[in-house]
C-alpha cells in the first residue's frame, strides 16, 4: 500500500497499533500507538517498516459488514 506521497509504509499499513495522521497540507504520517505505552518505542518509525517486534495485524471487516 502506498500513501499519497508514494512512500510505502510497510507493516504499518496493516498494523492495529497505527494511527494515520494527516497534516493540513495533506501529508500522511504513521504514528505508532505503542509509543504511548513505551516512550522508548519510536512514535514515528522510519518507513518502510519491514520488521517489527510489536506488529499486530489489524482486523479487517468483510465487505458489507458482519453476518
Amino acid at each position: 500500500m502506498r500513501t499519497g506521497g508514494g512512500v510505502d509504509p510497510g507493516l504499518c499499513a496493516r498494523c492495529a497499533h497505527v494511527q494515520v495522521v494527516v497534516s493540513g497540507r495533506g501529508s500522511k504520517f504513521f504514528r505508532c500507538l505503542e509509543h504511548d505505552r513505551d516512550p522508548a518505542w519510536p512514535k514515528y518509525p522510519p518507513l518502510p517498516v519491514l520488521r517489527c517486534g510489536r506488529f499486530v495485524a489489524a482486523e479487517v471487516s468483510p465487505p458489507g459488514g458482519a453476518g
